[in-house]
């Protein structure tokens, strides 16, 4: 019997699931390090990392920003990408390779990525200013603790290490005026809302566009913001599109209202997630100008 490419491509994904974590044991024992191509780019990666694997099993993971930022780019003289949970530089890296006029400032504090962000961006040259820390601080949610594709907040030791020193948005848009169009880029595990609420005022003084993940069950410090930073985000004035966890468009929600009715559907939806089987656990929302 021969079998149709998406029944391979199924195969392939659910044989991956038990062999990924073989690989990465190997490789974690042998501390070998990993490359992946961006955008051209060869960017090293760390030898738990699974952004690979992601990119194999799903092959529009994490790629189709780089359509979004060629448009937010191309009717400005240049773009600015605030990059909040930079990681490894995977989208510094997606975007600076976007457009010539994009640059970026990518914000990581977990000392296991920051020698390979910096790595994989020293190419770009003054393009991409990298910064070692945190933003916030954020309620009594403190302290950090990685794993080996990503990390987290907690409001108490619990293995992880306090942050002592913190990063505000203010610092990082203070030489935001020379550029046409700002992108506040958040991917903070849970942190998202808090930082987006508590900071507003400042984020949106500066910055039109939002790109941010959106995961309401994660939520840390405060479950409200979820709805507060609903609120907000209608009052914007831009639409908001939403994108799945594999850069699949979901829905295209016009500005006001229907942003407001369609971000509160979608967090009730994605709560569901969490207690069915695991499908979508988490969406990236845009709301920026079209």
């Amino acid at each position: 019997m021969v079998l149709s490419v998406a029944k391979r491509r199924y195969i392939r994904r659910l044989a991956g699931y038990g062999t990924n974590p073989v690989r990465r044991r190997v490789r974690e024992v042998f501390n070998r390090e990993q490359t992946y191509t961006i955008g051209g780019v060869q960017v090293a990666l760390p030898p738990g990392h699974d952004l690979p694997f992601y990119q194999r099993r799903d092959p529009t993971y994490d790629t189709y920003a780089q359509d979004l930022l060629r448009t937010l780019a191309s009717d400005v003289e240049e773009l600015l990408v605030i990059d909040l949970g930079a990681n490894v530089g995977d989208t510094a890296v997606t975007a600076l390779t976007s457009a010539d006029n994009i640059s970026v400032v990518a914000v990581e504090g977990n000392p296991k990525f920051v020698p390979f962000l910096r790595r994989n961006t020293v190419s770009f040259g003054d393009r991409c200013r990298t910064v070692d820390g945190f933003v916030g601080p954020v309620g009594e949610f403190s302290y950090y603790q990685s794993s080996a594709t990503t990390g987290g907040f907690s409001d108490s030791g619990g293995g992880g290490s306090a942050v002592d020193a913190w990063i505000s948005p203010t610092d990082l848009l203070a030489d935001s005026e020379q550029f046409g169009r700002v992108v506040w880029k958040s991917d903070t595990d849970g942190f998202d809302f808090a930082i987006a609420v508590q900071h507003w005022d400042t984020i949106i003084g500066r910055c039109d566009s939002l790109w941010l993940e959106w995961d309401p069950a994660s939520a840390i410090v405060d479950q409200d913001d979820v709805a507060l930073l609903t609120e907000l985000l209608s009052g914007t004035g831009h639409a908001t599109r939403v994108f799945d966890n594999l850069g699949r468009e979901m829905v295209h929600l016009p500005a006001g209202e229907p942003t407001r009715a369609g971000l509160q559907s979608l967090s009730h939806w994605l709560r569901t997630q969490r207690t069915s089987h695991l499908a979508v656990p988490y969406v990236d929302i845009w709301n920026c100008p079209w």
